[in-house]
């Protein structure tokens, strides 16, 4: 049993510490692109998801029980940055949308 709550310990550092390269290259993609707003509201997203799995991963839910704020500001980053990521990918939408009409 130990073994198995390790594992599952350190797939979530994994998947925490993978927030940082994913917001590393959308840097990267902000820097060569037209810089339109949907990139600032993907980094958001990204941060609120980081931040939302960093206070599951250092508060697991037996601990987040006593502190009920942890747990509303988890739930809450992870809904906030989905819709965000969701308004990121329909500027981008909107963009490529745009750009093929004025090639067309």
């Amino acid at each position: 049993m130990a073994d198995l709550i390790f594992f599952f310990g350190m797939l979530r550092i994994v998947a925490a510490l993978s927030f940082f390269a994913t917001l590393a290259l959308v840097v990267k993609l902000y820097l060569e692109t037209d810089k339109g707003w949907y990139w600032l509201s993907l980094v958001v997203s990204i941060i609120l998801l980081a931040l939302s799995e960093w206070i599951t991963l250092l508060f697991p839910l037996e601990r987040r029980g006593a502190l009920p704020i942890l747990a509303t500001i988890s739930e809450a980053g992870t809904i906030a940055g989905a819709i965000l990521l969701a308004l990121s990918f329909y500027g981008m939408y909107k963009t490529m949308h745009d750009i093929r009409k004025r090639v067309e």
